[in-house]
C-alpha cells in the first residue's frame, strides 16, 4: 500500500480516493481508465498536448463528446467505447475544433454509446484511421458513409444497421 500526501493506493488499484489537482500537460498516455468515471468528460482535457493514446472506454461518462479532443494533434488512439456520450460527433467549425482534426488518429472508436445525429463528412479527412468503430449508437443514416472510401489505411469499419447501427 501506498501512502503519498493523503491519497491512499491500495494494491489493486480499485481504492483510489482522493486524488485532486490537475493533469500536467507532458502526459503522453492514458489507458486502463477503466475505473468507474462518471459525469462529462472536462474540456480541459484538450490541453493535453502530448497525449498520444487516451482510452477512457467502459466507464460511465455521459454528456456531449469535447471538441477540445480535436486540440490532441499527437492522439493516434482514441476508445470511448461503452459510456453513456450523447450528442453529435463533434467536427471543426470556424474556431472551434472537432475529431477531424485527429490527422495522426489511427483507432477511432465510439461504439456502444448514445451518440446522434448524421455521421459528419468531415471525417473523411482522417486518412490514418485504421480501425473507426461507430456501432451500437442511434445515428440518423443506416448507410455506410460514401467517403469511407477516401480513408486509405482503414482495414475495419463498424458502422450501422437500420435498429442499432451495426454492419
Amino acid at each position: 500500500m501506498v501512502n503519498n500526501s493523503g491519497v491512499q493506493c491500495s494494491g489493486d488499484r480499485s481504492n483510489n480516493k482522493g486524488l485532486t489537482g490537475t493533469l500536467p500537460s507532458l502526459i503522453g498516455n492514458l489507458n486502463q481508465l477503466t475505473t468507474f468515471f462518471f459525469g462529462p468528460i472536462p474540456d480541459s482535457i484538450g490541453s493535453l498536448q502530448q497525449l498520444v493514446f487516451l482510452a477512457l472506454n467502459a466507464n460511465s461518462f455521459s454528456g456531449p463528446i469535447p471538441p477540445s479532443i480535436g486540440n490532441l494533434s499527437n492522439l493516434s488512439w482514441l476508445d470511448l467505447t461503452e459510456n453513456q456520450l450523447n450528442g453529435t460527433i463533434p467536427v471543426s467549425s470556424g474556431s472551434t475544433t472537432g475529431l477531424d482534426m485527429l490527422v495522426k488518429a489511427r483507432h477511432l472508436c465510439f461504439n456502444w454509446n448514445s451518440l446522434n445525429g448524421p455521421v459528419p463528412s468531415n471525417l473523411n479527412n482522417l486518412t490514418s484511421v485504421r480501425e473507426l468503430d461507430m456501432s451500437n449508437n442511434s445515428f440518423n443514416s443506416s448507410a455506410v458513409p460514401p467517403w469511407h472510401t477516401s480513408l486509405e489505411a482503414l482495414t475495419t469499419l463498424y458502422h450501422l444497421n437500420p435498429h442499432h447501427l451495426l454492419i
